[in-house]
């Protein structure tokens, strides 16, 4: 599950209750680095880091078949779009970090942690998208694009008649895709999502 935090730098998820018991659930907020690259990292962040986004409230009680919205706020703004992974997960009850209590037990199927996937908008969006000599298109703005497919194209090629391939990739800053076979033709066509303005767009290089 992911959720995109807004320009006012808030967003929300419903956590869904659905056993027959009071269920204590806990927070855990961590920091991905190198999104979608091979050095990928994450990062716990301490409870109430005023630079980092806050979850409100960081624990709390489910109550059987209950609905419990939680509100998650990016403190500060950003420069490049950042990324974060909230992790909920069962505790024996709120007052107990030790997790010694048992007076209540949680269900099997909470105790898997259940990660969601937090993205903060930088203050000022630019995308910019390249491509390099070896054919890789480049990410050199300060969010995310994802690339929906990409056409290959021979010289005066109409687009309806080039070579697609669906992609459906996140293509996060300073990152890349290179499209299969594309140094063998002479333009390629991108079709990709910019998912701050919600709207989906078109651009062509030439290749050689």
């Amino acid at each position: 599950m992911a959720v995109d935090i807004n320009d006012q730098g808030e967003g929300n998820v419903s956590v869904i209750s659905r056993t027959n018991e009071v269920q204590y659930i806990k927070t855990t907020i961590l920091s991905i680095s190198g999104r979608n690259t091979p050095q990928e990292k994450e990062t716990e962040i301490k409870a109430g880091d005023p630079n980092s986004l806050v979850v409100m409230p960081p624990k709390f009680a489910l109550p059987a078949g209950a609905t419990k919205t939680v509100r998650l706020v990016a403190m500060e703004p950003v420069q490049e779009e950042t990324t974060y992974r909230v992790k909920f997960e069962a505790a024996p009850q709120l007052d107990d970090p030790l997790g010694e209590s048992k007076t209540v037990k949680p269900q099997v199927t909470i105790n898997r942690i259940w990660g969601v996937l937090v993205s903060i908008p930088p203050e000022h969006p630019q995308l910019k998208m390249g491509l390099l000599p070896n054919g890789a298109i480049v990410n050199n703005g300060n969010q995310r694009f994802k690339i929906l497919k990409v056409g290959l194209c021979k010289k005066s090629q109409a687009e309806k008649d080039c070579a697609w391939q669906g992609v459906d990739k996140n293509i996060y800053p300073r990152s890349s895709f290179t499209p299969k076979n594309i140094l063998s033709y002479d333009r390629v066509v991108i079709q990709y999502w910019n998912w701050i303005d919600k709207s989906k767009y078109s651009k062509d290089f030439p290749i050689h």
